[in-house]
């Protein structure tokens, strides 16, 4: 008897291996293995069982060292899964498999501890008539097979109301459910905030950088399909449920749902659609700002969208410039308006895109930043090795001289500034040194005892004034004392080569204004070069009409959702290998492409490794092809390239 064998390695093929006679009773496609694997023993993955294999030489075909598991570890839809995966994303099927097996002999499932005798007892959550109408229609579709619903709206608590509720008739019923929020804190918060409500019983948090005794608790819970509501980042959906019922995505429109760090690279959006379609589940995506990704599927009957009710739109919106008398980072307004939200002992939230200093060059009379003539990125001011300023882009390298005409107002005074988190709670303590000024970005939530962690408290007892930081710090708007809110830099949020950026921003606005508008005195203030750079009347409007003029522009470019992209980085020590290889990828690519861009080099020119990358938009029903064609190149010598479908970095 033979088997074929995959590794946690970026190899993407199987290995034969003979079985001893005394394992072939327990070696079965899905269990986990041990086999000599070069110098030392390897867990490996058992895909395949024969009883001949293709190698000419059966002698030389190495035996595999024990079988790990008595059963599969995952479920049935294992192998189905992993393929899907490979199919929309490309990677090596032995990594992608062993993202959802646990790739450690020791990781072992242990017996789940006994489900209390009564049951699950339902939580008392109270909706309000719309709400309730939303979760009846929802609820009805539960347990007849697969549905794909977008629920949007402004009512952001409401949605979340109805995806517990939901959630409390699948454990009802025995089923299992996830809940999946865009970033590890918040998932952590809502699974203690849920404990008490659920019982400690059914609710689990999951994240990939738990304990291991914590994460085989959670596995093999999920792994004997008892009931449980798992609430998780990204990484819960790839846990081993036999019995799923629902999963929620909770503010879907976010970015951090798209893995493209780590492999195996996917998103989870579409991860859970086919995993909830793999077992009849209903999937619900929920936002108050959805992607259009998410509302082109819903324009062509790929889901279905229920839209709940939104508040009476009362937040006064007003647009400034990026600099006054008193600062060069803050106009006048918006400082009265901190003054005034000081004296009436209120908070307030100033968002910014960019964290710690910054030295970005910009016009003194407009406010309009220096951009590089070739990519269009923000010039950073810097000196070389003779202390002689100049300017940098920090994406493509290219330099400049500091003598430069504004592109909009002609003027030639231009002046470095900071713009970054740390500069801007500098610059609010020297104007307001009473006040009490918190910075919330991924700096200050590195560390257990980071000042980011105690915001939202912070806040609700009143031991903060007024808090900085990059989106992070949206869940602040949250708390009833939030009654202003600012967006420090519109010009940077749309200074991107991300053709998501004007979708992004819109996004941002939406959600300060929905956020804000069940507070008193709701007010939203914007600091841009110009009203020009953006249709900022489109506030007055829903987000739903701001969306629909979106992707009417997406279509006549012939953007995402319209068209499918791959994106390849490359990379070499060797310019000339690079531009050979890059060379290469794009014959590759070729048959099945409707249009290529690029190359665009990024990184800076003094890095050891030179980088560009290539954007591919595939044929119509070529995307499949596009991957596998890209997927299976392998590397030239000296350089190197990763394979990103559907990307989301462009940086």
């Amino acid at each position: 008897m033979f088997c074929q064998v995959v590794f946690d390695v970026p190899l993407d093929r199987t290995f034969d291996y003979a079985v001893p006679p005394d394992l072939q009773n327990r070696v079965r496609p899905g269990v986990r293995v041990t086999a000599p694997f070069g110098p030392r023993l390897t867990t490996g993955l058992v895909v395949k069982t024969a009883d001949s294999s293709a190698f000419p030489d059966h002698t030389l075909i190495k035996e595999i060292a024990c079988v790990l598991d008595e059963q599969p570890v995952f479920g049935s839809d294992l192998f189905a899964l992993a393929d899907f995966i490979k199919r929309t994303w490309g990677g090596p099927i032995g990594q992608i498999l062993f993202a959802l097996v646990p790739p450690q002999a020791y990781f072992k499932l242990t017996d789940p501890d006994p489900l209390p005798q009564q049951g699950f007892i339902p939580p008392v959550l109270t909706l309000n008539k719309e709400q309730m109408s939303v979760f009846e229609r929802l609820n009805a579709r539960m347990n007849a097979g697969f549905h794909r619903v977008l629920l949007s709206g402004a009512d952001e608590a409401g949605q979340s109301q109805i995806a517990l509720r939901l959630a409390a008739e699948a454990l009802q019923g025995c089923g299992q459910a996830l809940m999946t929020l865009p970033d590890v804190l918040a998932a952590q918060n809502l699974a203690q905030k849920l404990r008490p409500l659920f019982g400690a019983d059914y609710v689990f948090g999951w994240h990939s950088k738990m304990p291991l005794s914590q994460k085989k608790k959670v596995f093999s819970r999920v792994s004997n399909a008892l009931p449980c509501l798992i609430v998780s980042a990204r990484s819960g959906g790839l846990l081993p449920f036999k019995n799923l019922r629902l999963a929620v995505m909770l503010e879907e429109e976010n970015d951090n749902y798209k893995q493209e760090e780590n492999k195996p690279y996917f998103h989870l959006r579409d991860l859970l659609a086919q995993r909830c379609r793999q077992h009849e589940a209903l999937f619900v995506a929920a936002s108050d700002t959805p992607s259009l990704e998410a509302l082109h599927a819903a324009n062509q009957g790929k889901s279905e969208e229920i839209v709940l009710p939104a508040a009476q739109d009362a937040v006064q919106t007003k647009v400034t410039p990026k600099k006054g008398e008193r600062s060069a980072l803050l106009s006048d307004f918006l400082l009265r308006q901190l003054q005034e939200n000081l004296q009436n002992g209120q908070a307030a939230l100033v968002i910014l895109h960019r964290r710690r200093y910054s030295n970005a060059y910009y016009c003194l009379n407009c406010g309009a930043y220096a951009k590089c003539k070739k990519c269009g990125a923000i010039l950073a001011r810097e000196k070389n090795e003779k202390g002689e300023d100049f300017l940098l882009c920090k994406k493509c390298g290219h330099k400049e001289s500091t003598q430069q005409t504004c592109p909009q107002c002609q003027n030639k005074i231009f002046k470095s500034r900071g713009g970054g988190t740390q500069k801007i709670v500098s610059e609010l303590n020297k104007i307001f040194p009473q006040a009490r000024i918190l910075r919330l970005d991924s700096d200050t939530l590195k560390n257990k005892d980071g000042q980011g962690h105690a915001v939202r408290r912070a806040l609700d007892s009143a031991e903060a004034d007024i808090v900085v930081g990059t989106r992070q710090a949206l869940d602040a708007v949250l708390s009833p004392r939030v009654t202003l809110a600012a967006v420090a830099d519109a010009d940077l949020e749309l200074d991107s080569p991300d053709f998501r950026a004007s979708e992004k921003f819109g996004q941002l606005l939406f959600k300060l204004k929905d956020r804000l508008c069940s507070h008193l005195t709701p007010r939203l203030v914007i600091q841009a070069s110009s009203e020009d750079i953006y249709p900022f009347e489109a506030l007055h409007a829903s987000y739903a009409a701001c969306a629909r003029e979106e992707l009417l522009a997406r279509e006549s470019f012939a953007y995402p959702p319209f068209v499918q992209m791959v994106k390849v980085m490359l990379k070499s020590k060797d310019l000339t290998l690079l531009q050979a290889e890059t060379a290469r990828v794009m014959s590759a690519a070729a048959p099945f492409c409707a249009e290529t861009l690029g190359p665009v080099r990024t990184g800076k020119k003094t890095d050891i490794y030179k980088k560009q990358y290539v954007l591919f938009k595939a044929a119509e029903g070529q995307y499949a092809a596009l991957v596998a064609a890209l997927d299976g190149l392998k590397p030239s010598k000296k350089t190197d390239f990763k394979l990103i479908a559907d990307p989301y970095d462009f940086y």
